[in-house]
């Protein structure tokens, strides 16, 4: 009896000490900085310590006559930077849907456009359609999105991949100017760079 009792207390301190420490919390910007020196030993989460994203997170509105534009932005936590496995390191990252809307928040609202629909032919949604990861000074982010708001293409099936940046207005916090362009690169004739959705707009917060 006594030594099964001794036998179990060894696997029991075992698996305590098998056990990989947490993650190393760093700046959320020196996921960006190749700089950065890592250990190979550490895994890392990358945090937005400052809390940089909680401005952006809400929903959003640009109204242009009975059409309104909505944004809607969250921030996920820790998520696994992959392909490792298990992953050497998480990131903080804010995502977002979009839509366009008529006679927006009325009893006959109707959608023109969503980011909520399946991926390109596939039944697995879109988990989100920004991704925003560079909040490296207050009130400025930046990151990628991608306009399918248009029909679907075999030449396109993610869409078309833009570059954003949102300012928040630092006398207005509750309006943001809102960017997008094209990532630099050669674009062949079957590609569109044409975005559907706006692309140079000030944003409403309203919740």
């Amino acid at each position: 009896m006594k030594k099964t009792f001794s036998i179990s207390i060894f696997f029991f301190v075992f698996s305590l000490s098998a056990q990989a420490p947490p993650p190393k919390v760093e700046e959320l910007k020196e996921y960006y900085n190749s700089s950065f020196k890592k250990s190979p030993l550490l895994t890392y989460y990358y945090k937005d310590v400052n809390n940089y994203f909680a401005p952006f997170i809400g929903r959003w509105i640009y109204q242009n006559g009975n059409q309104t534009f909505v944004l809607r932005l969250w921030k996920v936590a820790q998520k696994p930077v992959y392909p490792d496995d298990p992953p050497k390191a998480y990131v903080d990252e804010l995502r977002g849907h979009y839509k366009l809307v008529q006679n927006y928040g009325s009893a006959n609202e109707q959608t023109i456009y969503t980011s909520e629909i399946n991926i390109g032919n596939s039944s697995t949604p879109w988990p989100t359609i920004i991704m925003g990861n560079s909040p490296i000074r207050p009130y400025e982010m930046s990151g990628q999105i991608y306009d399918i708001s248009q029909p679907f293409s075999q030449a396109r099936p993610l869409g078309i991949e833009g570059e954003f940046k949102m300012n928040i207005n630092q006398s207005n916090f509750n309006t943001a100017t809102w960017r997008i362009k094209l990532p630099m690169g050669i674009y062949g004739t079957n590609q569109s760079t044409t975005f559907n959705i706006p692309t140079n707009i000030t944003l409403t917060k309203v919740n």
